[in-house]
């Protein structure tokens, strides 16, 4: 099996005749390439070198789709030879054709542009599935919450919390006494018709709805 030939000779045979745009798009992808060869990547697919390309404001990854984008798939495969990326599996019956070879047979450069970027979308998106895949470690706590569990229509499940839930004993029981009849007798206080606790006088010494708020949070 012949060696590969080097990148470096691909790219200047591509340039040799290309326009000065074209040979800039050309060098960016050749940088982008041996990028990621020195990062140690083997990922040379169409949608990872665009999209690292159109960052340096070069090819776009849909633009590699195109026709006429022969020239950089040229120097790309080159790269992929270079760093010895394994070759891919054998596609099943339903996938006989790669992606990039469907795509090259749509003739409306719209149609192809839209479809080459959701397909490299959906490959981005693969990919980071898989990479969260090997690296997720899921801990599943298994200790009762406190307050009760309510499912919405939608099947949302909220864990509603009690009001007394960080409560102490002792904390709800001074709760209790504080509205208590017997004790606000014994202090000279009594409850207003509003929930409010006054002295002897008449004075309010706790707000408007304080009786009934506690006794609302008791409830609960």
């Amino acid at each position: 099996m012949s060696a590969p030939i080097p990148p470096d000779q691909v790219l200047e045979r591509l340039k040799s005749s290309a326009r000065p745009q074209k040979q800039r798009n050309l060098d960016i992808i050749h940088v982008v390439c041996r990028e990621l060869l020195q990062l140690g990547s083997r990922d040379f697919s169409l949608a990872t070198v665009g999209r690292m390309s159109e960052a340096r404001h070069g090819m776009s990854r849909n633009a590699l789709y195109n026709k006429a984008s022969e020239d950089f798939r040229t120097l790309i495969a080159a790269w992929s030879a270079f760093a010895g990326q394994p070759a891919k599996k054998q596609p099943s019956p339903l996938k006989s054709l790669a992606e990039e070879d469907l795509l090259r047979r749509i003739d409306d450069p719209a149609l192809r542009s839209l479809l080459g970027g959701i397909v490299a979308e959906r490959n981005r998106l693969r990919g980071e599935v898989n990479l969260l895949k090997r690296n997720a470690s899921v801990v599943i706590d298994r200790r009762t919450l406190p307050g009760n569990t309510h499912v919405t229509p939608a099947g949302q499940v909220m864990q509603v919390l009690s009001p007394l839930a960080d409560l102490t004993a002792s904390e709800i029981a001074a709760l209790r006494k504080a509205i208590s009849p017997v004790f606000l007798s014994q202090e000279g206080w009594r409850e207003g018709p509003h929930g409010e606790i006054v002295n002897a006088r008449g004075r309010t010494l706790l707000n408007v709805g304080f009786a009934n708020a506690v006794r609302k949070l008791l409830a609960k």
